[in-house]
């Protein structure tokens, strides 16, 4: 059995200009995510896909492989199911794709190897995300989705809404291969915390995520 995981960082970001290699409590940001999927050492071979000469010399340093980014995939156009499936056809040796993101800096290398593990060790599943759960009333297109306006439940005896935190996806190759998506049929859904879910796409959030590390990091010196 042979597993991979893929790390897009391009160099161009709308919303945040240079958000990849902006700061993050004293690292740059895509070194974070580089440096927790190193340590989780799960994985046969780490990929690196880019269009940066700077995360190419950083890749080659780190003993990570390269990719080089199609053009029509750096477009913003372009989202993480398009990715997998192209490095799927690039590279479509490997029992099982992982893909991690640059965005989600916080992702813990114990969160990598738990879901590493239960994706590979039971037939049960055949993908796996990770996932905030969310207790609160949610409301979809003017109507409430998890309870009824007028029975008001407390929130702790709801049921969670999960969302994906967009932080790892993880998928068999059959499944990559039969269902053109990142996500299969019979997902592995990892909770994980506020923390580790933080996901980086504006200022604001470069900002609440420098808050967030320094809090972490003061409460576990």
């Amino acid at each position: 059995m042979r597993t991979a995981c893929f790390i897009p960082i391009k160099s161009n970001s709308e919303r945040v200009p240079g958000k990849n290699f902006r700061l993050l409590n004293g690292k740059k940001l895509y070194e974070h995510i580089c440096e927790h999927v190193k340590e989780a050492d799960v994985f046969d071979d780490i990929y690196i896909d880019t269009n940066s000469d700077e995360i190419r010399l950083y890749a080659a340093r780190q003993g990570f492989m390269v990719i080089e980014r199609k053009e029509e995939l750096a477009k913003n156009t372009a989202n993480g199911n398009d990715l997998l499936l192209h490095h799927l056809e690039s590279y479509p040796n490997y029992d099982y794709y992982f893909q991690v993101f640059a965005t989600a800096p916080y992702l813990q290398p114990q969160t990598i190897r738990c879901c590493f593990g239960k994706l590979i060790a039971s037939s049960e599943y055949d993908s796996c995300f990770t996932v905030t759960k969310n207790y609160g009333f949610f409301w979809l297109n003017g109507n409430p989705v998890n309870y009824r306006p007028e029975i008001l439940p407390r929130t702790q005896d709801m049921a969670p809404v999960l969302e994906e935190s967009t932080g790892l996806y993880g998928i068999s190759r059959e499944a990559l291969k039969r269902y053109r998506c990142r996500i299969g049929r019979r997902p592995y859904m990892h909770p994980v915390s506020k923390f580790e879910a933080v996901d980086i796409n504006t200022e604001e959030d470069l900002k609440i995520a420098e808050y967030m590390g320094k809090v972490h990091w003061g409460e576990h010196a």
